[in-house]
């Protein structure tokens, strides 16, 4: 397409797209792509994307989506990465929002799901994460936390918990716990802390 002069990002070639009623979602076009051989991830559509100075983060890619009318959450975006055969899981996604310098806490990723209306609570976003197969107990939330330099404490994940709405009180967060099948005594607690 460059060759012809015709266009240079991925973005006027949504658009030029459009324009002749071929595909309207980037969805349709990663099938195109992927029945013309191009790319078969949507991670390799991220770094073609980048490579012709169209986008650079994750970010700015789920805002170009909502524009062309493909999806409007993270949610939606982690089950449309399963399907191209990119991401399976929460973890693996925010690994990749790491390689392309958008985020790097879980922290900075609740602040941004709310942004695009996916998760304002912790607690959903842990509800969310155990729908994609990635965690089924916040003792393995807090694991994954530390592995991206969120929090290394029961006591500052606490903290976190407040700012974003979830729970006030120790014992609030203990039947939280409990609810998502971590521990059941404060006890336990105090030892996974």
């Amino acid at each position: 397409m460059q060759t012809v002069g015709l266009i240079h990002t991925l973005e006027q070639c949504l658009n030029r797209m459009q324009t002749v009623v071929l595909i309207h979602t980037l969805e349709k076009c990663l099938n195109r792509m992927q029945t013309v051989g191009l790319i078969h991830t949507l991670e390799q559509c991220l770094n073609r994307m980048q490579t012709v100075g169209l986008i650079h983060t994750l970010e700015k890619c789920l805002n170009r989506m909502q524009t062309v009318g493909l999806i409007h959450t993270l949610e939606q975006c982690l089950n449309r990465m399963q399907t191209v055969g990119l991401i399976h899981t929460l973890e693996k996604c925010l690994n990749r929002m790491q390689t392309m310098g958008l985020i790097h806490t879980l922290e900075q990723c609740l602040s941004r799901m709310q942004t695009v209306g996916l998760v304002h609570t912790l607690e959903q976003c842990l509800n969310r994460m155990q729908t994609v197969g990635l965690i089924h107990t916040l003792e393995q939330c807090l694991n994954r936390m530390q592995t991206v330099g969120l929090i290394h404490t029961l006591e500052q994940c606490l903290n976190r918990m407040q700012t974003v709405g979830l729970v006030h009180t120790l014992e609030q967060c203990l039947d939280r716990m409990q609810t998502v099948g971590l521990i059941h005594t404060l006890e336990q607690c105090l030892n996974r802390m």
